[in-house]
């Protein structure tokens, strides 16, 4: 996978900074325990996933349907390791419990929405993970835009980035965010493509723009496709760059990942058969890790 050009590695001051604020978020989960009871009360630690159907590991039970306990952020399959499973090794004596409100379809904009569904459930969380934009390029109710592609446009995702990242900050103002790139859906799609994942992808009328066909799944002009696919390259890059920027703008609490899944190499054996799109629970597992890894909580271990 290519690592976006406007996304640079961390300075090392940054993210020491960022180490720092990883302790004061595990400092202030222990300190909800009053002082006289510390001896009888296990500190807690609360973790929410928002995002879309990668974080409901959709098809991971082998059916078209959710299966949340393969999920890399909350789930509870032990071959994933999930993000919430690390949290608890490192933190041992620390209860972490969870709360999955991701939304399988969800594109950026609907991430509010999501996160009034958490407030209205009584979820108060201390780490919020997000992944989110798959959609956004991917899905097929995506309407043709002023481009001729079906995407939503980068000015229209930046906003959304923007309003979910701002949200979840005025939301839970101490939280931490754990933010990750997009998924490298071209380089998803160059693995499939050979194969029976191309029928499905077709028939789902799935990346229109990245295969390189029309709005409607018709074939296009050497010259169009090729045009199609680097617009979807590019569009990538541009979601990327718009979650950065809102990172950055929400503080030091939170924490995005510098563009690591985008540059993760896909493999066949990261992508589910089930619908040879969304990842495998091998796939979820290296969601988990490259995120665990790529954040301030992995660095402080």
């Amino acid at each position: 996978m290519r690592l976006p050009t406007s996304l640079r590695p961390r300075r090392p001051g940054s993210r020491r900074v960022r180490a720092l604020a990883v302790g004061a978020v595990l400092a202030l989960a222990a300190a909800v325990v009053p002082a006289g009871a510390a001896s009888a009360a296990t500190p807690t630690l609360s973790m929410l996933s928002l995002g879309d159907s990668i974080t409901q590991a959709y098809g991971t039970c082998g059916q078209f349907a959710d299966c949340p306990r393969n999920n890399w952020s909350t789930g509870t399959n032990t071959t994933v390791n999930s993000f919430a499973s690390r949290l608890r090794t490192a933190n041992p004596g620390t209860t972490v419990t969870t709360a999955n409100f991701a939304q399988t379809g969800d594109l950026v904009a609907g991430v509010p929405a999501r996160i009034d569904a958490a407030v209205a459930a009584g979820v108060r969380p201390d780490v919020v993970t997000l992944l989110i934009g798959g959609n956004d390029l991917c899905s097929a109710k995506n309407p043709v835009a002023a481009d001729g592609y079906t995407m939503t446009t980068a000015a229209a995702f930046s906003t959304g980035a923007s309003a979910a990242i701002t949200k979840i900050r005025s939301t839970w103002p101490a939280a931490k965010i754990v933010l990750s790139s997009m998924p490298n859906v071209a380089a998803e799609w160059a693995v499939v493509k050979g194969g029976f994942g191309s029928v499905v992808w077709a028939s789902g009328n799935l990346c229109r723009t990245t295969r390189g066909v029309s709005a409607t799944g018709g074939r296009l002009s050497t010259t169009a496709a090729s045009a199609s696919a680097t617009a979807a390259k590019t569009r990538t890059t541009q979601y990327n760059t718009a979650l950065q920027k809102a990172c950055t703008a929400a503080g030091t609490l939170c924490d995005y990942d510098g563009g690591a899944l985008t540059a993760t190499p896909v493999t066949k054996a990261l992508i589910g058969t089930t619908d040879y799109f969304h990842p495998s629970i091998a796939g979820q597992a290296k969601i988990a890790s490259v995120q665990w890894t790529a954040s301030n909580f992995g660095a402080a271990g």
